[in-house]
């Protein structure tokens, strides 16, 4: 009976033995199924976050190269809309130009056609003054009588201009009136004159213009 007590014993042993040993494999098999999961999760982790920054990475690209387009269209833009701004300023500035032109030339030929007028008006009036001065002066040289100046000439000359003055000088009978007025002149200015030189230039030095002129008329129609 002691035996068979023992034998329970053993039996009973070897029965929790077995258990424990199995309880100690599952619970071996159960922390290595959980390690490989967790394992798991964490490389899908992991790949979900590298998907995520290449994405990330991918986005920002396109966001630049987006931009700098955009940078680039816009910088287009402006360039063209400068360029029309000069060339609008060029052209501005060429019809301004022109347009100063038309208005200089238009007053330089209004310059032009005054000063003509002026200078038409001023010839008028110079006309106008001339014609008075010659008329004033008109009456002062028909008022001039060369047969009176020639009564002093005729005590040497004759009366009608016949004799040689003093015997000396030539006979003035026949002389035209600008050989004449030559002569007179010629003594007054010491120019002309032979034997009666000094006796002439005495008798004529106080003839005006008029005087020698009415004088030489005169004598030309003895």
């Amino acid at each position: 009976m002691k035996k068979n007590f023992i034998l329970s014993v053993a039996v009973a042993a070897m029965l929790l033995s077995g258990c424990s040993e199995r309880s100690g494999k599952e619970d071996s098999a159960a922390h290595q199924t959980q390690t490989s999961q967790q394992s798991v999760v964490k490389h899908e982790e992991k790949s979900m976050v590298e998907k995520a920054v290449e994405a990330t990475k991918k986005s920002a690209s396109e966001a630049v190269e987006a931009t700098k387009e955009a940078a680039g269209e816009v910088m287009e833009k402006g360039k063209e809309t400068a360029g029309g701004v000069v060339e609008s300023a060029k052209e501005g500035a060429k019809e301004a130009v022109e347009s100063g032109k038309e208005m200089v030339k238009a007053a330089v030929e209004k310059g032009k056609e005054a000063a003509k007028e002026g200078v038409e008006a001023a010839k008028e009036k110079v006309a106008a003054a001339a014609s008075a001065v010659k008329e004033a002066v008109a009456p002062a040289e028909n008022s001039v009588s060369g047969e009176k100046l020639f009564v002093k000439c005729a005590g040497c000359h004759g009366a009608k201009g016949e004799k040689k003055a003093l015997g000396k000088s030539q006979v003035i009978a026949g002389w035209d009136a600008a050989k004449v007025e030559e002569a007179l002149k010629g003594y007054q200015n010491g120019t002309y004159g032979g034997a009666m030189k000094g006796v002439m230039t005495g008798q004529v030095k106080g003839l005006s213009e008029a005087e020698i002129k009415a004088l030489a008329d005169y004598i030309s129609k003895l």
